[in-house]
């Protein structure tokens, strides 16, 4: 039962992952946040200024 709990918690968390260059290697950082940050403005307007520093741009949906 414990494992069940474990993984209906394991889904309210989203993974992001972000690739970064130098001198031709790319390091790969893996974040985690909970999906409820999602809704939060100021996890938005955190969100929108990476896109617009680091230049991401996908399209929504699968």
């Amino acid at each position: 039962m414990a494992l069940f709990r474990g993984l209906l918690g394991a889904k309210r968390i989203i993974g992001l992952s972000v690739a970064s260059t130098s001198k031709k290697t790319v390091q790969k950082k893996r974040y985690v946040v909970p999906i409820s940050y999602l809704s939060q403005p100021s996890f938005q307007a955190l969100l929108c200024k990476s896109e617009e520093e680091f230049g991401f741009d996908h399209p929504m949906g699968g």
